[in-house]
Parts: structure tokens; C-alpha cells; sequence
């Protein structure tokens, strides 16, 4: 069932109701990349509820990943859309 959204970020599937967090990916300078890592396209600064949480990059291969500085490892998604909705639910 496609979720639908409300304005405090509420998202509603069928009967289950559940808080989602505001994700924001920030695009630092291309310059930053890495010339040793070929399989990087995008990086940068990762922000959930306005606060900076890790990083996010988006890989050659088309997938795109995030590190959160709580965690140990990367989310890694197909699409950039995919990973901010994970991210938004996992906060």
C-alpha cells in the first residue's frame, strides 16, 4: 500500500501510523571527492531533524549509501528516494 503524507511528517500505511524524520542529503564540493575512489560520484553531509547525523554518497554503480555516526556500517539503497525513505523510518 503506497503511503500518503501529512503535514507534520505523519505517514499512514493501511491502519499503522508512524513518525517519519526529516532526511536531508547536502552536497558538499566535488572537489572533496576522493580521486583515489573511482566509484564515487557524490558525497556529503547527512542531516536528520536538522541535525547532522553522518554522510551520504552516491556510487557509479547507481546505488546510494549513508553512515550514520551512531552506527557501525552503510545503509546502502538502489535509489536515492529509497534511502532517504529507510533513513526517514530507521532515525
Amino acid at each position: 500500500m503506497e503511503p500518503f503524507i501529512h503535514e507534520a511528517g505523519i505517514h499512514s500505511f493501511g491502519l499503522q501510523t508512524t513518525f517519519m524524520h526529516d532526511v536531508r542529503l547536502e552536497h558538499n564540493d566535488d572537489a572533496a571527492l576522493d580521486p583515489a575512489d573511482p566509484q564515487l560520484l557524490m558525497r556529503g553531509s547527512l542531516f536528520i531533524d536538522g541535525h547532522e547525523a553522518g554522510c551520504w554518497e552516491a556510487r557509479r554503480d547507481g546505488t546510494w549509501a549513508a553512515h550514520l555516526r551512531r552506527t557501525q556500517g552503510w545503509t546502502v539503497e538502489a535509489s536515492k528516494r529509497a534511502l532517504i525513505e529507510r533513513l526517514a523510518q530507521e532515525a
